[in-house]
């Protein structure tokens, strides 16, 4: 209960969330949450989009049938999306690290951070994008436009969280943001249809 109502006081009030947090391990939670966020996709949004044959906006990569690579992902949604925020993760400590000013950024407290920031904002898109995708309003022209506005608000709070939890200059950190939004972008996007 007391995790939940963190996760929405994360949303509200960022900025003071981060900094009452910063000594705290919520690396396991991080963890958890990204994987529960990545399974729950899985067997909701993609089960149904695989029921439900709805159009993809890029073509399925490596001419495999459109229909078969919906069922592979399905069972690779999940660990592709750990897979994906690690190597976010790693990229914003890598990039990040050297401007840390309050503590020292470590690879463990920026996944922890990437991990609550992205999780945080994905909670209504979850039973969102399951109903739209149910309703025929699956295609691109809805859900790309709903997901973009999901990510900006991960890229805020995670340019927040790092500016808060590891005093890194806010230019610095809404770039590293930026960074993270992007990846996501290239390796969410390119892959998963």
């Amino acid at each position: 209960m007391v995790r939940s109502l963190l996760l929405f006081f994360l949303l509200l009030q960022p900025a003071g969330l981060f900094s009452r947090l910063r000594g705290y391990d919520l690396f396991r939670l991080a963890l958890v949450l990204q994987f529960f966020r990545w399974q729950s996709t899985a067997l909701t949004t993609m089960v149904t989009l695989y029921q439900e044959r709805s159009p993809m906006l890029l073509p399925v990569p490596f001419g495999i049938d459109p229909e078969r690579y919906r069922f592979i992902e399905i069972f690779l949604y999940g660990p592709y999306g750990m897979v994906i925020m690690t190597g976010i993760a790693y990229l914003v400590w890598v990039r990040g690290e050297a401007y840390a000013t309050i503590r020292p950024m470590t690879f463990r407290k920026t996944w922890e951070l990437i991990g609550l920031c992205f999780f945080a904002p994905w909670v209504p898109s979850l039973l969102l994008d399951a109903l739209l995708v149910k309703m025929g309003l699956g295609g691109p022209a809805i859900i790309i436009p709903w997901h973009v506005t999901i990510l900006a608000i991960e890229v805020v709070l995670t340019s927040v969280g790092l500016n808060a939890v590891f005093g890194i200059p806010l230019p610095r950190a809404v770039w590293l943001g930026g960074v993270a939004g992007a990846a996501f972008l290239v390796f969410a996007g390119l892959l998963i249809r």
